[in-house]
């Protein structure tokens, strides 16, 4: 029991450290105007773009397999996850292997800056400190 108490405890300092390191950084580690936030934003919009794109490109795919399979007379399987359509279409088809491209992500467009990480790290560090400090001077000794 004591080990689920551990664990639920480090899960909820974790968030609450990094929740507020976050809120600090945006509080007093930058102006609304600052160029991270820029940077930020106009990653965001090119993760939307992309990610719309990639979608397309899915749907596309799986309506080219579907017809494929359908022109082969082989339409036992209709599919409606194009990674299954993928793998059925390769297996039938050797001689053409199709992939899709991965999903794009935010690491694509965005890296944190190092005076973001920076200060992720010290308000983790100093609210882990201050967790484990107070922690330790109410729970119980054993």
């Amino acid at each position: 029991m004591a080990t689920v108490a551990v664990i639920v405890g480090a899960a909820i300092v974790n968030a609450i450290a990094f929740t507020v390191g976050n809120a600090m950084y945006d509080k007093y580690g930058r102006s609304d105007g600052s160029e991270e936030r820029i940077r930020h934003d106009k990653a965001i919009e090119d993760l939307q773009k992309a990610s719309t794109e990639w979608s397309q490109k899915r749907l596309d795919m799986l309506d080219f397999i579907n017809d494929r399979i359908r022109g082969k007379n082989d339409a036992r399987n209709t599919f409606d996850d194009v990674d299954k359509a993928l793998d059925f279409y390769n297996e039938t088809h050797p001689d053409a292997s199709i992939k899709i491209p991965r999903r794009p992500t935010l690491g694509d467009f965005y890296r944190p800056s190092d005076e973001q990480n920076y200060y992720e790290i010290v308000v983790a560090l100093v609210a882990g400190c201050a967790t484990g400090y107070v922690a330790s001077k109410l729970l119980p000794k054993s």
